[in-house]
């Protein structure tokens, strides 16, 4: 999904992650998986980096990494 569904302060919960086994483990080193809780934080656009907050940890991810998650609004 893309990063301008979610703004800042917005909860999402991840439902699938979509990509090679490669990016899969990426994520799941960094905490991210099937069922995490994220939060955006706060994000300039020319950086092209997205800041989350999961599990009490912030993380920033490039946009065309974000764009491997699959998740929902909560």
């Amino acid at each position: 999904m893309k990063a301008e569904i979610l703004t800042e302060g917005d909860n999402a919960k991840i439902t699938a992650i979509n990509g090679s086994e490669e990016i899969k483990n990426y994520f799941l080193a960094n905490g991210i998986a099937t069922g995490t809780i994220i939060t955006k934080n706060y994000s300039p656009k020319y950086a092209g980096l997205i800041n989350l907050t999961l599990n009490g940890k912030m993380l920033s991810l490039r946009k065309k990494d974000f764009e491997h998650l699959e998740f929902i609004k909560i």
